[in-house]
């Protein structure tokens, strides 16, 4: 009788939870990238500490330099000015043709300081997956710069 009653609440529990077969429910395609909605990498960009260019690691931020001398357009985050770190980069600084060797701004590049020179030189060498070695050509407002070596 025992055994009767516990197979018929056995019966009764699971035929009674409300769970109806069906088919396969197809959906969406399941999220990828990194989490927490960052794009990108952690990428090398340089800023000014002490008087001083200094590599920065950065989150989310893309492969080539076009993307990491952006980041420089935008200087220090809230926690990097904390921290202390600062740009040489004129408030007009514009990206306009970022390459691997060469690099084409919005501003007179003969009017930069030699560190603001230095954080952009460095950054796009970073970029090309050497370090910061090789050189680059900065030009702008009309004026060209001699190839330069991340003079850190």
């Amino acid at each position: 009788m025992k055994r009767l009653l516990g197979l018929i609440a056995v019966l009764v529990l699971t035929v009674s939870c409300g769970v109806r077969p069906s088919g396969v429910i197809t959906g969406e395609n399941a999220p990828s990238g990194p989490p927490n909605g960052n794009l990108g990498h952690a990428a090398m960009v340089y800023f000014v500490l002490n008087g001083n260019v200094v590599p920065v690691v950065r989150s989310g931020v893309g492969d080539v330099a076009a993307d990491r001398v952006r980041v420089l357009e935008q200087g220090p985050d809230e926690g990097e000015r904390a921290g202390g770190y600062t740009t040489e980069l004129p408030p007009s600084f514009e990206p306009i043709a970022i390459g691997v060797s060469d690099a084409a701004i919005g501003v007179n590049v003969r009017e930069l300081t030699p560190n603001a020179v230095s954080q952009i030189i460095c950054t796009v060498l970073e970029a090309g997956g050497g370090g910061a070695s090789g050189t680059v050509t900065l030009s702008g407002g009309g004026q060209k710069l001699q190839p330069q070596a991340c003079g850190r």
